[in-house]
C-alpha cells in the first residue's frame, strides 16, 4: 500500500494524543511560604522562600497571562454549588504565617490588587508587638525573621477595602510523629534545625522563637532521629506500637476542633478551609475534617477541575532558582510552565522537566565540591 495511506491514521493518533496533552479546565492553586530579602534563619529557605522582587514579577506575570486571582472561599462555594469558574482563574496561598508575609507579601498583593489565603499554625504565633515596617514604608525593613503575632494576623484578616489575606488554619504545631522503630540518624549541632519537628513536638506552648538558640532547645544532641510522617497523616509509633485507629482519630479530631475553637475566639470566625501541614493527610483525616465543619482541605492530587471532589484543593508550590541557579528569565519560563501545565497543557511539562534536571545536576556538583573541600581540609589538618 502507498505510504501516504497511513497519514490519516497518524493524523488521528496525533489528534487523540494532543487532546490528552491539552485537557482544559484546571485551576492552578499556587503556593508560597516565605517572601524575604533574607531568609537565612530558615533551614529550608532554599526550597520555600522567594525574594520580594520574585513574587512581584510572578504576580505581574499572572496578569500578563490573563489570570485572575479568586478568593479560595469563593472558589469552594462555587464548586460546592456546581457553578462555573471563569477561565484563567488562579488561587493564591501562603503557608506557615511568617512575619515576612506582613512585611513583603501583603504590600505586593495589595499593589497588584490580588487576594490570597494565609495559613497559620496556632502555636507559632508570636507575642503581640508594635506593628513592624513593611515595604510600603519609606525606610527599608530591618528584620525579616520570625512569625506573625495574633495582632498582625487579625489586622491582615480584618475586613476592609484593601484586605489581601483570608486567614485559615494550618494546624496547631506543624510537627511530625514517629511511624516506626527505625532510626534514620542522630541530632547534631549542625542538623537539628533540619529536624526541627523533634523540638516542636517536645516544646509546650508557643514555638515562635524555636530557631534562636544555637543548640537544640528541647531535645538534646545525640538523640536518635526516628522515621516519621506528618502528624495528621499517619498513626504515631510510641512505646513499641502504633496508635490504634481510635487513638489516631481522637488525636486528629482534637487538633481540627482546637483550630476552629481558637479561630472563633481570636478572629471571630469559623474557618472553612484546613491546610494539612507538609501537604500530607489521609482519607480518615479528611472525613474527620468534614465532620468538624471544614468545607474543604488541601493536599489533593488533581487539578481542581469541575467533576473533582469539591472538598479537596490541589496545590503546587512555586519558587525561584528553579534550575539550580539564579536566573529571572529561567524562573519566569518555569512559572509560566507551572501555571499552564496545571491548567491542562501538558506540553509545558517539558520545561519543568528540563529545569528539574538542571537543578539535580547543580545540586550534585555542589555536593561534590563540598566533599572535595572537606577532604582538602582534612588533609591539611
Amino acid at each position: 500500500m502507498p505510504a501516504w495511506t497511513g497519514l490519516p491514521a497518524l493524523a488521528g493518533w496525533l489528534w487523540i494524543a494532543d487532546g490528552w496533552m491539552r485537557r482544559r479546565g484546571g485551576v492552578p492553586c499556587l503556593t508560597w511560604h516565605s517572601v524575604s530579602a533574607d531568609a537565612s534563619w530558615l533551614p529550608w529557605a532554599a526550597e520555600t522562600s522567594v525574594r520580594p522582587e520574585t513574587l512581584d514579577r510572578q504576580l505581574s506575570q499572572l496578569q500578563r497571562m490573563g489570570c485572575t486571582a479568586m478568593d479560595t472561599a469563593e472558589f469552594i462555594r462555587r464548586r460546592r454549588a456546581c457553578l462555573p469558574v471563569p477561565a484563567e482563574t488562579v488561587l493564591l496561598h501562603f503557608d506557615d504565617g511568617y512575619l515576612d508575609n506582613w512585611v513583603a507579601a501583603a504590600p505586593i498583593l495589595r499593589r497588584h490588587r490580588m487576594r490570597a489565603t494565609l495559613f497559620v499554625s496556632l502555636e507559632f504565633a508570636a507575642p503581640d508587638r508594635p506593628a513592624p515596617l513593611t515595604l510600603e514604608d519609606t525606610s527599608w525593613p530591618d528584620f525579616w525573621d520570625g512569625y506573625l503575632s495574633w495582632g498582625e494576623i487579625r489586622a491582615l484578616d480584618r475586613d476592609s477595602p484593601d484586605k489581601v489575606f483570608d486567614v485559615q488554619p494550618h494546624g496547631v504545631d506543624h510537627t511530625r510523629v514517629p511511624v516506626g522503630p527505625r532510626a534514620v540518624g542522630r541530632l547534631t549541632r549542625e542538623n537539628w534545625k533540619q529536624h526541627a519537628w523533634m523540638q516542636w513536638a517536645a516544646m509546650r506552648g508557643s514555638k515562635h522563637s524555636w530557631y534562636l538558640p544555637e543548640a537544640p532547645p528541647a531535645v538534646p544532641e545525640g538523640t536518635a532521629i526516628p522515621e516519621s510522617d506528618a502528624a495528621l497523616a499517619a498513626p504515631a509509633f510510641a512505646d513499641g506500637q502504633l496508635e490504634t485507629r481510635a487513638e489516631y482519630t481522637a488525636r486528629v479530631r482534637a487538633e481540627l476542633a482546637r483550630c476552629r475553637t481558637e479561630f472563633k475566639a481570636r478572629l471571630g470566625k469559623a474557618p472553612v478551609l484546613f491546610c494539612w501541614p507538609q501537604n500530607r493527610t489521609s482519607s480518615l483525616a479528611r472525613r474527620i475534617a468534614a465532620e468538624e465543619g471544614y468545607l474543604a482541605t488541601t493536599a489533593g492530587q488533581g487539578c481542581n477541575r469541575a467533576g473533582e471532589d469539591p472538598a479537596v484543593i490541589s496545590r503546587v508550590h512555586v519558587g525561584e532558582n528553579t534550575a539550580g541557579f539564579a536566573s529571572a528569565w529561567v524562573d519566569a519560563w518555569h512559572f509560566h510552565a507551572t501555571v499552564r501545565c496545571f491548567q491542562g497543557n501538558a506540553y509545558w511539562y517539558l520545561v519543568i522537566l528540563a529545569a528539574g534536571f538542571s537543578k539535580a545536576v547543580h545540586k550534585r556538583l555542589r555536593a561534590r565540591r563540598h566533599r572535595s573541600r572537606q577532604r582538602q581540609e582534612a588533609h591539611r589538618a
